[in-house]
């Protein structure tokens, strides 16, 4: 009997290893089991427009977008755009032409938080944004799937398409985290993660041969055990 618990702690073992982890402990991905990650640079794939539309949204607040291209030789901020209370189905945006490499920052801005209306200068304790240090708490506020996470069901799928999602609130104000207030499909980019993560669109599967190995060697420490009893 004691040989049939320790196969199925075994067993439990194995199958806590074989989910894919997430890139950041505590984080629910939201877009059907990908590997996401709050720490991605976002970046220009291309010389060309950076444009997005609203993917998906669900916030009891009134949220509007931005996107800052932060190269020196090629700096703008876009004005604020698409109103998450408005849902899908909203017109692409044209957010602005960047060049090839361009560093640039999705920043959110939670409207009904603030006393005055978002301004494109504004720089407040209800302005978030991927970057920390574009976010008033200085933590990041997007999660972005390392797979680029459009699917087949994206209004643009394929290369060059990014699902940026955003949290609108910050701890101070009983964050829910769920990053799911503003869903951000921006076209002509592409994410970078650290530490090998490779990019979204090209993003390295992770080997199974350690666990593997770990695997193979409960298993036969249990056969052997289950043999002497």
């Amino acid at each position: 009997m004691r040989a049939r618990w320790v196969f199925v702690l075994v067993l439990a073992v194995i199958a806590a290893f074989s989910v894919p982890a997430l890139a950041d402990n505590g984080l629910h991905c939201w877009t059907f089991g990908q590997t996401c990650a709050t720490n991605g640079t976002i970046f220009a794939l291309s010389n060309g427009d950076i444009k997005g539309n609203i993917y998906y949204a669900n916030a009891n607040f009134t949220d509007y977008v931005r996107v800052i291209d932060t190269d020196p030789n090629n700096s703008w901020t876009s004005p604020w755009m698409l109103d998450n209370q408005r849902g899908v189905g909203q017109p692409s945006v044209d957010f602005g032409h960047a060049l090839k490499g361009d560093i640039l920052v999705v920043q959110l801005c939670d409207q009904d938080l603030q006393p005055n209306i978002c301004t494109s200068g504004s720089k407040n304790q209800y302005l978030f944004a991927n970057d920390p240090a574009y976010s008033a708490d200085n933590v990041s506020h997007a999660m972005i799937p390392m797979d680029g996470g459009v699917g087949a069901t994206a209004k643009d799928p394929g290369r060059g398409t990014q699902l940026i999602w955003l949290e609108d609130l910050s701890t101070k104000w009983n964050s829910d985290w769920d990053y799911n207030d503003l869903v951000l499909s921006l076209h002509n980019v592409d994410v970078a993660f650290p530490n090998n993560g490779g990019d979204s669109q090209n993003s390295p599967v992770p080997e199974p041969g350690t666990l593997s190995l770990l695997a193979g060697g409960l298993m036969a420490g249990v056969i052997r055990r289950m043999k002497k009893n």
